[in-house]
């Protein structure tokens, strides 16, 4: 049998003047093969590859392009073969030639994604004129439009030969054979998807980044806007017969207008015996600055803190911004250098992986887009020689976060007021950093500072080495303090990383930091200044002396082992923090484990030394109680420690609903010291919001609490609800398809007809595909495939999907002999637009109908051919169509057709 499917991609990619032909086609044919799209000026026949067998039953396609013509993708030449469509025994013959035909595109401007070898290149607007032939309009280019989607149109004017005899595209509009000036060139317009792709030779094409990446001139700024993320939090706890409640409500928001977002967080908080307070964190207002690419901030915001230390400040900001860039220059990769006799192969591969590959001509090369794994791992680079021989070589490689590409180059610049909570004194004060690699091995950096009575200077470099990745730098700093007493000092910073592939050791962090006595970061300087106004001495005034970092982990048997910590000492104190914790992962089958130890030691300087030192010894257990992701985890948890003594917990946490969209968890626990207690948490994704509520309970004490947390988008087209959202976004319009599954997050299409995909990656490619999955049945998408957009970021840019509302109906019926209808017969309504198309059993799929009227069934273009069905169907019911209208009606020769009231199906 030949099972019947609605495939409403099949449906969207069928052309606008015979939808339900090819959908038919698609849906009842069973196997639908194609050709291969013609690549190239002269054109290419091929033939689909046809079913194994006659019992597969299914339909084969032989699909037969003729030379190919840079026209519109709806110029193909189709041919169906009836011999492979299962009629059964005694069944009449199919006359497929209706399908043959697809829809020409009329002249006109048509907006289109185009691609160019497959590689996105955005929007456009691209004119299509008539041909002398008749067969439809084909597009047409201008040379700087070719220019700006990655063709190098002064290299396709000398051809593949690289001859001095040039044929260039004039400037004009040019409607012909774009293989005439790009030769090898060719062009497929796909109207129905609302797509042009353009082949062209590898050595026209100048991309200048990977895929994703999007050039400037293509950034969408996207419209104007209104934008709110909430979490909001109710606490309730009772402990020792005293009741304590709390809330808190934080608010993150802005308004777009044009290339310009104001952004604004904040948060309201309230609880037992405390009146409620909002406390704004920051208010700004951002726009990017392509030319430069970088951000530019005006408002209460904060540094980034990677070279002098963060700080809060009202003021300007302009910055680099790295995501800007292409992909190639962003993360740190080493250039590699190297020479060959002759056409020569190289690979380069990282950890046991290849990871790029290319062909260079005789002489020396460099390769600096590399894009290897920011975790490091030294490179395997190996040159194949035409003769066959090999040279092979190791590039280190370890990053740290000051290495940067050679001739890349980073910088910030910043202004303003100082406004960090706590401090008595608000002063004016400027900032300015740069950062620049040298030559793919070496980066040097400086930056300074300056305020009122506050100067520093740093100077750094870092270097990727064959024993590591390593930076250093030195930061002098001059403070004068009330009395006009001057104070000077100095900063140390090392850093080191590497990764040993072989071992399976990864230094991902070794740092230390050296300050002098008399180094004052500007923080530190003005409190140094209330101090001193308040008459204490700078000894008083606890400050960082030195600090060691460090983070190891090692591959050990089938898992992991690690240690991390750090440890601080202070000027004008003598006390020392030390955190240090070390531990090992695997599993044993399904069971997952984690043993580990965590020291920790504080010596804090007062009337008295003090001295609080606490261990604590862990095992964590974990095993799945099935393979299906549906059925829950159980876990353990067994500690001990110097505090509280020895503790156990268990707990069964699980997914709910077939989405997993909800989630559980039950747990017990027993301390030593505290007695036995439980909890429970349950927690559920709508469509809209995240709602998670908890409860717990034990000896003395009892809490209690929800959340919410979602958002909402103001936009042209009105007020949406969505998940909280990131900083880019799109707001995608699919009309009368609520229930429609929008994107990678899978937002779903609310009863307007909008959804909100909540993150985006701003000025790369981002794809967003609509996936049908819950939408009514009569709503059909005219677009399946994905659309691309490369928004600004913190834009909010629109989509939009069309649909057609038609009203679904299966017919059952039969012709005056009790035969069923042929398998792939069309219908047509009154006004003789083709509606459906008969399945298997001689039912009939069809769409858009009237509530009542009457039906042609032809299979052939003889009379005897032909049958008519009257119809009329139920009453529609309210909203949207959740499930087929079914009906049963005679198909009769038009000659005997009369109008009887069909019986709609039980």
């Amino acid at each position: 049998m030949i099972g019947l499917s609605v495939s409403d991609k099949a449906r969207a990619r069928a052309p606008k003047t015979k939808p339900l032909a090819w959908w038919a086609v698609g849906v009842f044919g069973g196997v639908l093969a194609g050709a291969a799209p013609a690549v190239g000026a002269s054109g290419n026949t091929g033939t689909a590859d046809l079913p194994d067998s006659a019992e597969a039953h299914g339909a084969a396609l032989t699909a037969i392009r003729p030379p190919a013509t840079p026209a519109s993708g709806n110029a193909r030449g189709l041919v169906f073969d009836s011999a492979y469509l299962f009629t059964g025994a005694g069944g009449p013959p199919l006359d497929l030639s209706r399908f043959e035909q697809e829809g020409k595109t009329p002249p006109g401007t048509y907006r289109l994604e185009i691609s160019v070898n497959g590689r996105w290149q955005g929007m456009e607007d691209i004119d299509f004129a008539e041909t002398t032939s008749g067969t439809g309009a084909r597009p047409c280019f201008r040379r700087e439009q070719l220019e700006r989607l990655g063709i190098d149109m002064d290299k396709a004017a000398r051809g593949q030969s690289g001859s001095d005899e040039l044929n260039p595209m004039p400037d004009a509009l040019f409607c012909g054979d774009l293989g005439q000036y790009v030769p090898g060139a060719s062009v497929n317009a796909d109207m129905a998807e609302q797509k042009l792709s353009l082949q062209v030779p590898a050595i026209f094409v100048h991309f200048a980044s990977a895929s994703t990446y999007v050039g400037p001139e293509k950034w969408e700024s996207g419209v104007t806007a209104g934008l709110l993320n909430y979490n909001a939090n109710l606490y309730s706890s009772e402990s020792l017969g005293k009741r304590s409640n709390s809330g808190y409500l934080g608010l993150n928001g802005g308004l777009n207008l044009g290339a310009w977002r104001l952004r604004h967080n904040g948060a309201l908080s309230w609880g037992t015996g405390r009146a409620a307070r909002y406390q704004s964190g920051s208010v700004y207002l951002q726009t990017d600055v392509p030319a430069w690419r970088s951000q530019l901030v005006l408002g209460e915001t904060a540094s980034n803190g990677e070279l002098f230390d963060s700080l809060s400040f009202r003021g300007v900001q302009l910055s680099s911004d790295e995501r800007m860039m292409p992909d190639t220059q962003r993360n740190y990769a080493p250039a590699i250098h190297g020479t060959a006799r002759t056409n020569a192969k190289v690979s380069v591969s990282q950890r046991g992986y290849l990871i790029y590959e290319t062909t260079v001509a005789p002489g020396a090369f460099t390769i600096s887009d590399l894009q290897a794994s920011g975790e490091g791992g030294d490179l395997l680079v190996k040159v194949t020689e035409a003769d066959g021989q090999e040279y092979t070589s190791v590039v280190p490689y370890a990053a740290t976060p000051q290495l940067l590409r050679g001739g890349v180059q980073r910088y910030s610049l910043i202004a303003g007021q100082v406004k960090q909570p706590g401090l008595t004194d608000d002063p004016l004060f400027a900032q300015a950093i740069y950062q620049r690699g040298l030559d793919g091995m070496w980066t040097a950096y400086a930056g300074a500072v300056a305020s009122q009575g506050y100067a520093s200077g740093l100077f750094g470099v870092a270097a990727n080495t064959s024993v590591g990745a390593f930076a250093a730098d030195l930061t002098r700093a001059e403070s004068r303090l009330s009395g006009d007493r001057r104070i000077q000092g100095n900063s140390l910073r090392l850093s080191y990383s590497k990764k040993l592939s072989r071992t399976g050791t990864n230094f991902s962090l070794l740092a230390y930091r050296y300050s002098t006595s008399g180094y004052l970061s500007l923080i530190e300087r003005i409190v140094a200044e209330d101090q001193y106004q308040r008459r204490r001495t700078l000894d008083a005034i606890v400050r960082q002396r030195h600090r060691f970092d460090v983070n190891i982990s090692q591959q050990l048997g089938g898992g992991s082992l690690y240690a991390n910590g750090s440890m601080q000492q202070f000027w004008g104190s003598d006390s020392k923090e030390v955190n240090f914790s070390v531990g090992y992962g695997g599993s044993v089958g399904s069971v997952s484990y984690t043993l580990s130890a965590q020291r920790s030691r504080n010596l804090a300087q007062g009337p008295t030394t003090q001295e609080r030192n606490r261990t604590t010894y862990a095992l964590n257990l974990s095993l799945p109680l099935g393979d299906s992701r549906r059925l829950p985890t159980l876990s353990g948890f067994l500690s001990h420690d110097s505090e509280s003594g020895l503790q156990t917990t268990t707990s069964l946490a699980g997914t709910l609903g077939d989405d997993n969209r909800g989630s559980y968890s039950v747990s017990a626990s027993h301390s030593e010291r505290g007695g036995g207690g439980g909890s429970a948490g349950l927690g559920y994704q709508l469509p809209y919001t995240q709602l998670n509520a908890s409860v717990s309970a034990g000896r003395g004490y009892n809490q209690y609490s929800a959340s919410a947390a979602g958002a909402l988008v103001a936009h042209p087209g009105g007020v949406t609800l969505a998940q909280t959202l990131g900083e880019t976004l799109a707001v995608v319009r699919v009309p009368d398809a609520e229930g429609a599954l929008v994107g990678a997050t899978r937002a779903r299409v609310d009863a307007r007809g909008y959804a909100v995909v909540p993150s985006l990656t701003p000025y790369h490619l981002n794809t967003i595909e609509v996936n049908p999955k819950g939408m009514p049945l009569d709503v059909e998408l005219k677009q399946s495939a994905g659309k691309g957009l490369a928004p600004r970021a913190g834009s909010v840019v629109m989509l939009s999907y069309a649909t057609e509302v038609a009203r679904a109906t299966l017919i059952d019926s039969r012709m005056p002999d009790d035969k069923p209808l042929p398998f792939g017969a069309a219908a047509r309504n009154a006004r003789g637009d083709n509606v459906g198309v008969v399945g298997q059993g001689g039912r009939l799929f069809a769409k858009g109908l009237e509530p009542n009227g009457w039906l042609i069934v032809e299979w052939g273009g003889a009379p005897e051919q032909q049958c008519r069905i009257d119809y009329q169907l139920p009453e529609k019911r309210a909203g949207r169509q959740q499930r087929y209208d079914m009906l049963v009606a005679p198909c009769l020769p038009q000659a005997q057709a009369a109008a009887p009231t069909p019986q709609p199906s039980p």
